[in-house]
C-alpha cells in the first residue's frame, strides 16, 4: 500500500517550469593524431570565448530531489587561427540533463546535473586558413590548409549550480566532446600540381569551394583523399544564468 501511495504521490508532486537560459562558452581546443606539425602551426591560441542563449524547460519532483532538464540553444564558439583570423562555429544545441537538488531552506537549493548534448552545426562548416594561396617563400604554389567541422556532434554535460528563490539559476558546466569536433586538412602543392585542371600559379583567392573541388579531383585521380593532419576536440566550460517562470 505504501508503494502504491508513493507511486500516486510522485506525479502529483511533479513541478513543471520553463524559462530563458544564456551564458558564455569558454572553448578549449585539444588536438590528436598530429601529422608532421605541432599545434602552434594550426591554431594561435587553444581557447575561444563565445555565447549561447535559448529556451529551457524543467520537470522536478521535490519529494525526491530529482528532475529533468531540456533546452534548445543557439550557440557560438570557435577557434583563433592567427593573423587576426577566426573560425566561428554556429550550432543548434539540445542538452538533456538529469538533475539532483538539495535544499538550503526556502531561499535556495544546490543542484548537480549530467546528461548528453546533441549539436548540429549551422551555416559554414569549413574554412580555408588563409585567403591567399602562397608557399613558405611567399610565392604562389604552397599547400592549402583548411578546417572542416563535423556536421553533428555528441557530448556529455557535467555541471553544478544553484537555484535562488525558485526562479533564478546560476550554473557552471563542463561539456566533454564524444569524438572529434573538427579536422585540420591540407592539400599539398604536389597534389595540386597533379590535378591538370588546376594552375598553382594562378589560383587567386582560395575559397572553401575551390578547396573542395581540388579534393574531389584528387579523389578522382587517386581513388581516395586522406590529408587530415589533425583531429580537434573542443571541450567547453559554460557559465550560465537562467530565469524560470
Amino acid at each position: 500500500m505504501m508503494a502504491i501511495a508513493l507511486f500516486v504521490a510522485i506525479p502529483a508532486q511533479a513541478q513543471f517550469s520553463w524559462g530563458i537560459k544564456g551564458g558564455l562558452n569558454l572553448a578549449s581546443n585539444d588536438f590528436s593524431d598530429l601529422k608532421g606539425m605541432n599545434k602552434e602551426q594550426i591554431m594561435s591560441t587553444d581557447s575561444y570565448t563565445g555565447f549561447f542563449i535559448g529556451p529551457k524547460a524543467e520537470l522536478r519532483v521535490p519529494i525526491l530531489g530529482f528532475g529533468l532538464e531540456a533546452a534548445a540553444l543557439y550557440s557560438q564558439k570557435g577557434m583563433s587561427l592567427g593573423d587576426n583570423e577566426t573560425f566561428k562555429q554556429n550550432s543548434f544545441l539540445i542538452p538533456l540533463n538529469v538533475k539532483y537538488a538539495f535544499g538550503l531552506g526556502n531561499f535556495a537549493n544546490i543542484f548537480i546535473a549530467a546528461g548528453p548534448e546533441f549539436g548540429f552545426n549551422m551555416g559554414e562548416t569549413s574554412k580555408v586558413v588563409s585567403n591567399l594561396f602562397v608557399g613558405a617563400d611567399g610565392e604562389a604554389g604552397g599547400d592549402i590548409k583548411a578546417y572542416v567541422l563535423e556536421k553533428s556532434t555528441l557530448s556529455i554535460n557535467v555541471g553544478v549550480g544553484a537555484t535562488l528563490l525558485n526562479h533564478l539559476q546560476v550554473a557552471l558546466n563542463y561539456n566533454v566532446p564524444w569524438g572529434k569536433t573538427a579536422e585540420f586538412q591540407t592539400i599539398s602543392a604536389e597534389d595540386i600540381e597533379n590535378v591538370q585542371s588546376v594552375d598553382p600559379d594562378n589560383m587567386g583567392d582560395m575559397t572553401i569551394g575551390k578547396f573542395n573541388d581540388i579534393k574531389q579531383s584528387i579523389t578522382n585521380i587517386n581513388g581516395q583523399y586522406q590529408n587530415a593532419m589533425a583531429n580537434i576536440k573542443a571541450g567547453t566550460i559554460q557559465v550560465s544564468v537562467a530565469y524560470l517562470f
